[in-house]
């Protein structure tokens, strides 16, 4: 076995884990445990099925706490902020000392969060992410993940997935511009699945990083 510090984020969509500073990632109904390396730590942040790892004996599952160093949570139970923006936001104050941040973590959920300088969270939102704004209806269910915008459809199907486009871009782009109108000076950070393709369409400038839940896990787990 590895004295190596296994670190697994089970999200709602994917299973990612970062091991020997190496990540990877795999679909749900993809992963088995026989995926993960071989260690005798393992520490876990898990909003979606934490049977996944049934038979993994000794995994540390992470919960949110009301401050971890200089961070300090906006909640009233610190305990019900989701484990994995209560890492993200960690990870995001590691990579940006001392900076205002925006946080937009766009997955399965899309969510927000504002923390300050000096680590004081300021709370946040949630809203449904792409994938379930697309599946809301299900006359007009649709998988198609792309982003079209500016244009009005002559058909059911592309009028559903614009109107879906238009409604998660027009969200984003108004609460970066709140916050930066309230704010000034703010480091604006997009994580999650659907990142890269939400910042293509920004006109702000923004920082993509897909990692920041097992960054976070990984500098929790070390102190």
């Amino acid at each position: 076995m590895s004295n190596i510090s296994l670190f697994v984020d089970i999200g709602n969509t994917a299973v990612k884990w970062l091991f020997d500073d190496k990540y990877h990632s795999v679909l749900i109904p993809d992963f088995t445990l026989d995926l993960l390396p071989k260690t005798d730590q393992v520490f876990v942040s898990c909003v979606g099925d934490k049977s996944l790892l049934s038979g993994l004996n000794g995994a540390v599952f992470v919960k949110s706490s009301a401050q971890f160093q200089s961070f300090k949570s906006a909640y009233d139970v610190p305990q019900n902020l989701g484990v994995d923006r209560f890492l993200t936001m960690i990870g995001a104050m590691h990579l940006y000392p001392k900076k205002n941040i925006f946080l937009i973590d766009a997955g399965s959920a899309l969510t927000f969060d504002l923390l300050l300088k000096s680590g004081e969270h300021q709370g946040g939102l949630i809203m449904p992410g792409l994938g379930k704004l697309r599946n809301s209806f299900d006359q007009f269910s649709s998988d198609d993940r792309r982003i079209t915008l500016n244009k009005l459809a002559n058909n059911t199907q592309e009028a559903w997935e614009t109107g879906t486009a238009e409604m998660l871009m027009g969200v984003v782009n108004h609460q970066i511009e709140q916050q930066l109108n309230e704010q000034g000076d703010l480091k604006i950070i997009l994580t999650g699945g659907d990142a890269k393709m939400i910042a293509y369409r920004l006109s702000h400038q923004v920082n993509i990083n897909s990692h920041l839940v097992l960054d976070g896990l990984a500098l929790y787990a070390q102190a």
